[in-house]
């Protein structure tokens, strides 16, 4: 005890001393309370869909007339690929989603969807490289913005045939691969998609 403090009184600052730990788990708790608060009554980012799923779409065919939509998929799985003719690494996995596509179309579908292109420029990527799987133009990309997490072409995705984006142990965004997918790759993940849908 301080010899110039009066017996029976508490030394300046020792009070604050005693309480202090007492305010800082008050001052975390409510910090808690708070946070826990927002985050369970803000509202959607997206009205009905969770993160996981994949949002509604309705987008313009590149090479036809009309649109195709969420309901076009017909309860398949389905391969999303964002790419655009000025892209490399577009252009070197191509050929690979195209094979891929004639294998297992009638279990899949590969979805291209391009974006920040030029009409004539996306439609003549599509005929060099003889693309017959569906092609759709993101004109705004609404659906680009909702499902990416990073920006960058390309972008492969792939959703179940109930709509859920499959996981990846290594990632909450699902499974994504950024840049040009390779032939194992692309098969694993078809595998997973087949196995998903029995």
């Amino acid at each position: 005890m301080d010899p110039e403090t009066p017996t029976g009184e508490t030394p300046p600052g020792e009070e604050y001393r005693e309480r202090g730990p007492w305010l800082l788990r008050i001052g975390i708790g409510l910090a808690v309370v708070l946070v826990g608060g927002f985050l369970l009554l803000r509202p959607a980012d997206d009205e009905g869909a969770d993160a996981g799923s994949l949002p509604a779409f309705d987008m313009p065919f590149l090479l036809e007339e009309g649109n195709f939509t969420n309901a076009d998929l017909q309860g398949k799985p389905v391969v999303i690929n964002f790419w655009a003719s000025w892209c490399g690494p577009c252009r070197e996995e191509t050929p690979l989603l195209q094979e891929t596509w004639e294998k297992y179309k009638d279990d899949i579908v590969i979805l291209g969807v391009n974006l920040r292109d030029a009409p004539d420029n996306a439609e003549a990527f599509a005929e060099e490289f003889d693309v017959t799987y569906p092609l759709v133009v993101d004109e705004d990309q609404s659906l680009y913005k909702e499902v990416a997490p990073i920006d960058g072409l390309p972008q492969t995705f792939f959703v179940d045939a109930d709509g859920r984006f499959l996981k990846q142990e290594t990632s909450d965004e699902g499974s994504l691969v950024l840049g040009a997918i390779d032939e194992d790759e692309l098969e694993a993940q078809i595998q997973a998609l087949l196995e998903s849908n029995q």
